[in-house]
């Protein structure tokens, strides 16, 4: 199965060539077509205050899963852009709400809604490619007490590591966003250079879903380790003097899930527009 986009939308699993997209829904409108997913990881063992569920109505559920993101100030979340647009545009922000600081997506934490979607202007939406700069920033409707992640202010460079987390599928089958886990869950993964081949290009897609400017690549150990559906916008993390920074935000994986390399949007290159935004 390849699920290059890794937030939950309308692309079934064992569709090829998808982005690391938000949690698929039931085919209700505003839906991305981008899948995400940690395999291979575990529960997360450590409480962080800045993870965010990106909810909306799905089926039954008012508070379905979608995508993940990021507190980046008290008032503002950063996700990624392929979770919050289709071909059609820029979807609704009041379509969403947040909970914020919670390892459980169904309670805890702080719920805010959403009243202003920025996404990147150099972003462009697209069903069979990803896009450079695939970022988006959530203006909350009321500000939340949880303490913000800290913007890393350089890309993480190959050999280190960091931590991919989410809320996405634990396994490369289905589609169901029923089955998504409740508890936050987390991997580590190696860094690649940014011109290894496989974080370019697959067998399958090419260079669909492959590395893009502003973009860092990382590995899957045992090639069976990554991201996939409902992990989308959610942050890839790096530990600084024993603090957690926000490195990157999960954007795709190159080809089949967990077993391709993953791409993330850095912050460190999205800085300016990022903080010039939230102001």
């Amino acid at each position: 199965m390849s699920l290059s986009a890794l937030c939950l939308g309308l692309a079934a699993a064992g569709t090829t060539g998808t982005a690391a997209h938000a949690a698929p829904a039931s085919g209700t409108s505003g839906d991305s077509g981008y899948q995400t997913k940690i395999i291979g990881g575990h529960e997360s063992t450590e409480q962080y205050s800045f993870v965010v569920s990106l909810q909306k109505q799905r089926g039954d559920d008012p508070d379905g899963h979608s995508c993940g993101g990021t507190l980046v100030s008290a008032g503002w979340v950063l996700t990624a852009g392929h979770c919050v647009t289709t071909t059609a545009g820029v979807n609704d922000p009041k379509l969403y709400h947040v909970r914020v600081g919670s390892l459980d997506r169904t309670r805890g934490g702080e719920v805010a809604g959403v009243k202003k979607i920025v996404v990147h202007p150099g972003y462009t939406y697209a069903d069979d490619r990803g896009s450079a700069h695939d970022l988006a920033l959530l203006q909350l409707s009321s500000k939340v007490s949880k303490k913000p992640a800290p913007l890393a202010s350089r890309t993480p460079a190959a050999g280190e590591t960091v931590r991919a987390t989410g809320w996405g599928y634990t396994k490369a089958t289905g589609n169901d966003p029923s089955q998504l886990p409740v508890m936050h869950r987390e991997v580590d993964l190696p860094v690649l250079a940014p011109d290894t081949p496989k974080c370019a290009s697959n067998e399958t897609d090419g260079d669909a879903w492959g590395i893009r400017e502003g973009d860092f690549c990382t590995d899957n150990p045992g090639g069976n380790a990554g991201t996939c559906g409902g992990d989308s916008g959610a942050p890839a993390l790096s530990k600084v003097h024993g603090r957690w920074q926000l490195a990157g935000v999960t954007s795709r994986s190159v080809g089949d899930c967990a077993s391709t390399p993953d791409i993330y949007p850095s912050v460190a290159e999205h800085r300016g527009w990022i903080r010039g935004t939230i102001g």
